[in-house]
């Protein structure tokens, strides 16, 4: 029989459904079944594995998907000290035991964008693969700070034109010390990045050659080499001082500061 003959029938359909999670060159396949099925070379081993009901709508952001998965089980090690050095994908498939696997379904694609250690469970909360499309509507926003993402084709910075390439010196949980033939001034990297060629973290501190993170990133040992960009705090003053940027400046720092809907005298 046919998938869709075995998902449509009453008493026939056996269906079967494999978890394939990504990140980078590491790969963990799992099934709720209770034998493990091998699919395009890949082993995907029994587990107790529960997940929310998969919802269709307007709305992208209903269409999320919650998965629970013992606290032992390998993938759970991504998360317990840190958040993953990239993007964890994810990617559900579907079959009909009885059908020979040529009618293989995906029925749902995202990405883990959150993680719950709680008792002897894992929780991953995932969204859609159709989140990161462009969504219609307004996006501008009417702000005394720029509306802008750093480095995007709105604010126009150039972000290798802000890049210091330094060897980290010493790491230390979330905080590292780096050396690099010149440094900016302090704060300057304060909501920019430190990258390297496998994952990049949020800087959230800058004082002198020690930069704080804002989670630990564990791949990183002294002596390798890093990528430091410059952040910005979306002010007028920033964009012209750190980014000579003013012309695609996306704020409106003349809004007048008194709400004239209050009700009360303005002058």
């Amino acid at each position: 029989m046919s998938y869709l003959d075995q998902e449509n029938s009453v008493s026939v359909g056996a269906p079967v459904e494999l978890y394939r999670f990504a990140l980078g060159a590491q790969r963990f396949t799992f099934t709720a079944s209770q034998a493990a099925v091998i699919y395009q070379n890949e082993t995907y081993a029994p587990v107790a594995l529960r997940r929310s009901a998969i919802e269709q709508g307007n709305e992208i952001n209903r269409a999320g998907l919650t998965l629970t998965l013992p606290r032992d089980n390998p993938l759970a090690d991504l998360f317990l000290a840190s958040p993953p050095e990239g993007v964890v994908s994810v990617t559900l498939r579907r079959f009909h035991r009885g059908d020979p696997l040529t009618e293989t379904l995906v029925v749902w694609k995202g990405r883990v964008g959150g993680a719950r250690l709680s008792g002897s469970e894992l929780t991953l909360t995932c969204e859609s693969v159709a989140t990161s499309l462009k969504r219609t509507g307004l996006r501008a926003r009417y702000s005394l700070l720029c509306r802008h993402a750093l480095y995007s084709t709105g604010c126009g910075a150039l972000k290798e034109a802000h890049r210091v390439d330094a060897v980290l010196t010493s790491v230390s949980g979330a905080t590292v010390n780096v050396a690099a033939p010149l440094l900016p001034i302090d704060g300057t990297f304060v909501a920019g990045m430190l990258a390297t060629n496998a994952a990049q973290r949020m800087i959230v501190g800058h004082v002198g050659p020690q930069i704080t993170l804002v989670a630990p990133l564990p791949s990183l040992s002294v002596g390798a080499a890093v990528r430091l960009y410059a952040g910005c705090d979306h002010a007028l003053s920033t964009c012209r001082h750190r980014f000579n940027n003013l012309d695609n400046y996306g704020g409106f720092p003349f809004i007048p500061l008194k709400n004239p809907f209050v009700g009360d005298a303005i002058v």
